[in-house]
């Protein structure tokens, strides 16, 4: 894990940040995702959230995919890499710190990074249970 921290460190620095929600920001290398402490709301510590990582090409073509790595802003914990195909979410569960992700693409495309709590998604039926849970392996 320590080499996937190094990563994250080396490679976040020089490339664009953007803030967390971020909608279809135009992405062709590395960007950086991160959530803003500053005006983040309050996340009670039993409330599941997961961050949602969508890629899509700017013609809507079905053929892409990008790397991302999920990794806690506390630089304790990277998940990943995963790869993320077009127009197929990745969602993976986090907990109440603060977090970031870094995507990596070969070609232009256009890149939504957004977090949710898992409760309000049942709420509204938008819950899709692909989830990859990094808590309880």
């Amino acid at each position: 894990m320590l080499v996937s921290l190094g990563f994250i460190h080396s490679y976040s620095q020089g490339i664009p940040v953007y803030p967390i929600p971020s909608y279809n920001v135009s992405v062709n290398g590395y960007a950086n995702f991160m959530e803003n402490t500053q005006s983040q709301i309050i996340v009670y510590p039993a409330e599941k959230r997961e961050v949602d990582v969508e890629v899509k090409t700017p013609s809507g073509s079905s053929d892409c995919q990008a790397t991302a790595w999920v990794y806690s802003l506390d630089n304790t914990t990277v998940l990943g890499p995963f790869a993320v195909d077009c127009n197929e979410p990745l969602q993976v569960e986090i907990d109440d710190r603060a977090w970031g992700v870094l995507i990596d693409t070969d070609e232009e495309l256009l890149v939504s990074v957004w977090i949710n709590s898992i409760e309000s998604m049942i709420q509204k039926g938008k819950y899709q249970g692909r989830i990859y849970n990094h808590g309880n392996e």
